[in-house]
C-alpha cells in the first residue's frame, strides 16, 4: 500500500505542476493589446484617412478648375480651395500614422501620431483662448486681426472672384461694410480702383460701395445700385451724402459683436471638435503602453 500511496503522490503532485505550468503559457501567449482599442483606432483613423483624400482631391480640382494663382500668404489662407487642400493634407498624414501604426502595431508611428495630434490640440486651444482675449485686448486682437492685412483683400475685390465672393458673404452675414475695426468700415472702399471717389475715377461704380454693404430684409433681392452715390462732390470736396440704406460699421467690429452675443454657442461647438481630439490622443497613448508591456513580456 505505501508504494502505491506514494505513487498516487506524485501523480498528484506532477498533476499540480502541469496545470500551474500550462496556465504560466497561456498568460505569456495573451496578448496585452487590447483588439478594442487597437481596431477602434484603426478604423477612425482609416475613415479620415479617406475624409482627408477627399478634401485635398476636390480642393486640388478646384484650383486647377479656375487657374489660381497664389500671390502671398493673405491669397492663399482666405481661399477656401487652398484652405481645403492644406486641411486635407494633414488629415491624410496624420490619420496615415494612426491607421498604420495601429494595425501594424508600430510604435514609431503611433508616437509621430500622438505627439502631432497633441501639438495640433494645443494649438487649437491657444488659437481659440487668443480668439476670445482679442475682443478684450486691443493688442492681442491687432496682432491676430492686423487691419492693413485685411484692406488689402479690398484692394484686390474685383480682380479676384474668390475674394469677392468671400467679403460679399462676411459683409451680408455679419452686417458690416468694408474690413475696419470702427464704425465707418464703408470708408474702406476708398482703397479701391473701382469704388474710390476721386474726381479722375472714370469707373461707373466711383463712389460707391459693394451691393453687399446693403441692408436687405429676408428673402428679398439684392438692388445692385443701393450702395452706389454715397459719396458726393460739393465745391470741390468730398461729403458723405446718405448711408442709411448700407451698413456702415467695419467687418471686424461687427465681428467682435458676433463672438459676444454667441459666446456660448462657440464654446459649446469648440468642446465638441476638441472632445474627440482627446478621446483618440488618449486611445493612442493607451496602444502605446500595452505594446510596450507586451514588448516587456517577450524580453522575459
Amino acid at each position: 500500500m505505501k508504494p502505491d500511496a506514494q505513487r498516487g503522490g506524485n501523480n498528484t503532485g506532477r498533476r499540480g505542476f502541469s496545470l500551474r505550468r500550462l496556465r504560466r503559457i497561456q498568460q505569456q501567449k495573451r496578448s496585452e493589446v487590447g483588439i478594442c482599442t487597437k481596431y477602434t483606432l484603426f478604423f477612425e483613423n482609416f475613415i479620415l484617412l479617406f475624409v482627408g483624400l477627399a478634401c485635398m482631391a476636390l480642393g486640388t480640382y478646384i484650383l486647377a478648375l479656375k487657374k489660381k494663382k497664389v500671390n502671398d500668404a493673405l491669397d492663399f489662407f482666405l481661399d477656401p480651395a487652398c484652405d481645403m487642400c492644406l486641411a486635407g493634407s494633414a488629415i491624410f498624414l496624420l490619420s496615415f500614422f494612426g491607421c498604420t501604426g495601429a494595425l501594424r502595431e508600430n510604435t514609431v508611428f503611433l508616437k509621430i501620431f500622438y505627439y502631432s495630434l497633441s501639438l495640433f490640440l494645443l494649438l487649437e486651444v491657444a488659437v481659440a483662448v487668443l480668439f476670445f482675449l482679442s475682443y478684450y485686448q486691443d493688442d492681442v486682437r491687432n496682432a491676430l486681426f492686423p487691419e492693413d492685412t485685411f484692406r488689402k483683400a479690398i484692394v484686390s475685390y474685383r480682380s479676384d472672384r474668390d475674394m469677392q465672393d468671400l467679403i460679399d458673404s462676411l459683409q451680408q452675414s455679419l452686417g458690416c461694410c468694408g474690413m475696419s475695426d470702427n464704425e465707418k468700415g464703408y470708408e474702406d472702399w476708398n482703397a479701391n480702383e473701382y469704388f474710390n471717389c476721386t474726381l479722375g475715377n472714370q469707373s461707373p461704380e466711383k463712389c460707391s460701395v459693394p451691393p453687399s454693404c446693403c441692408k436687405m430684409e429676408a428673402g428679398a433681392q439684392i438692388n445692385l445700385n443701393c450702395g452706389g452715390n454715397i459719396y458726393t462732390w460739393n465745391n470741390g470736396q468730398r461729403t458723405v451724402s446718405d448711408t442709411r440704406k448700407i451698413y456702415t460699421k467695419g467687418c471686424l467690429m461687427a465681428l467682435g459683436d458676433w463672438v459676444n452675443q454667441n459666446a456660448l454657442i462657440l464654446g459649446g461647438v469648440l468642446l465638441g471638435v476638441l472632445l474627440p481630439q482627446i478621446f483618440i490622443i488618449c486611445m493612442a497613448r493607451n496602444l502605446l503602453d500595452m505594446i510596450r508591456a507586451q514588448k516587456r513580456k517577450w524580453q522575459r
